[in-house]
């Protein structure tokens, strides 16, 4: 029973490992300018609750800006393109 445990364990690990490393980050300094999808870290004052978000753009800035875009007293930080 407990080697059945072990292994069951052992297999949910490996599925958990292959699923982060096809959603990995790419966060070098060329990343920054490349077109893609865009992980960003939003956070807002006044009760909004901060969120990563995902944004399709031509660049990190543009992610930046559509990240933030209409809501107010909200900053952004880019985190890497999803690769």
């Amino acid at each position: 029973m407990k080697l059945a445990s072990a292994l069951g364990l052992g297999v949910a690990a490996a599925i958990a490992s292959a699923s982060l490393a096809s959603a990995a980050l790419d966060y070098s300094n060329d990343k920054y300018f490349v077109a893609g999808k865009h992980q960003i870290y939003v956070w807002c004052t006044g009760g909004a609750a901060d969120a990563s978000v995902a944004i399709d753009a031509a660049n990190a800035d543009e992610a930046i800006k559509k990240a933030v875009a209409g809501r107010s007293n909200c900053w952004a930080a880019w985190q890497g393109l999803i690769t």
